[in-house]
Formats: C-alpha cells, sequence, structure tokens
C-alpha cells in the first residue's frame, strides 16, 4: 500500500508516491511513523527489483519521521490513515 500526492520538497524536488516504511511505538511517550517518498511508483519498483536482486539502482528517496502522541493501536494501516489527515498528506489517494 503507498498514497499518492504531488508534493514539491524545499530542494525543489517532486515526489509523488509516499509508502510507511516503519512504526515504532515507544510505550507511553510517542509513535514514530517513517515515511519514504518517491518520484514515482516506477522507481519504488525499480527499488524492489534492485533490494530482491541485490543490484544497484538509481532512485531518489526522501525519508521522513513523524513523531505524534502515543497510540498503542497505531500500526501500518492506521499510520496511512493518520498521514491523510495531516496538511502534507491531505486529499492523497490510496494506491493499494
Amino acid at each position: 500500500m503507498a498514497i499518492l500526492k504531488e508534493i514539491e520538497l524545499d530542494s525543489g524536488v517532486i515526489v509523488n508516491y509516499h509508502r510507511v516504511v516503519s512504526v515504532n511505538n515507544i510505550t507511553n511517550h510517542a509513535s514514530i511513523i517513517e515515511v519514504a517518498s518517491y518520484t514515482t511508483k516506477d522507481k519504488r519498483e525499480e527499488e524492489k527489483t534492485a533490494l530482491e536482486n541485490n543490484e544497484g539502482m538509481n532512485v531518489f528517496i526522501d525519508t521522513e519521521y513523524m513523531s505524534i502522541p502515543y497510540d498503542a493501536e497505531m500500526n501500518v494501516n492506521s499510520a496511512y490513515e493518520y498521514l491523510k489527515t495531516t496538511e502534507k498528506y491531505a486529499d492523497s489517494e490510496n494506491d493499494l
């Protein structure tokens, strides 16, 4: 799963494909969501293939860590739903 939305980074790079890489719940303190953003879905597919085949790749990945109030129920699926409530990812579309 991923979400689709065009976002221009401060560097001027446009990213369109965003996936939750990990969710880390620090008990009673915070939930950390790691988001990787790619220029296109094809570049994410290139990354997957390269990793599976132990090959090099030419893929731009912007990684962001979001610390939010602790949510014991936070998981990858609920992280996507949370992201869509933020200004940055509002109006994004699901890519199943």
